[in-house]
């Protein structure tokens, strides 16, 4: 009787564990691939470029996206690219502008004109494009 008791309170005692790795791998399997991807990345399929219709923007898809994203499906992903890219230019338009911020501080807290200067100098690329697609999408 008592031997019962035992192993009663060890499966009490692992439940937690065994629930969390039932959770896991339960969740495992619902996570799926997204259709697309900004670059190209042959590990998940994603290995044909295409270009969006509107910001022209470039995209990778698998072999089977034709068939499965036709209609109003593929309108919502060219819509999801766009969204993406624009988040990844505000993005790296911020960390272009902190880096920039940054060198400028230092080369004014240490008087380097020449640093300043290359501050002064460096380019935003992600931002210069960001205002070019607001540009194109406002007018």
């Amino acid at each position: 009787e008592h031997q019962g008791d035992g192993s009663l309170g060890m499966f009490v005692q692992l439940m937690p564990i065994l629930i969390l790795i039932v959770v896991s791998a339960l969740s495992q399997m619902m996570v799926s691939t997204p259709p697309y991807s900004l670059s190209h990345r042959p590990s998940v399929g994603h290995i044909h470029r295409r270009v969006t219709e509107h910001l022209k923007v470039p995209y990778f898809v698998s072999d089977s996206f034709d068939e499965e994203y036709t209609g109003s499906n593929f309108r919502s992903v060219e819509r999801n690219v766009e969204e993406d890219f624009i988040a990844n230019l505000r993005n790296n338009c911020w960390k272009e502008k902190q880096q920039k911020e940054g060198l400028l501080y230092r080369a004014r807290y240490f008087g380097d004109s020449e640093l300043y200067q290359r501050a002064q100098r460096m380019g935003t690329p992600s931002c210069s494009r960001l205002t070019e697609v607001q540009a194109s999408m406002h007018g």
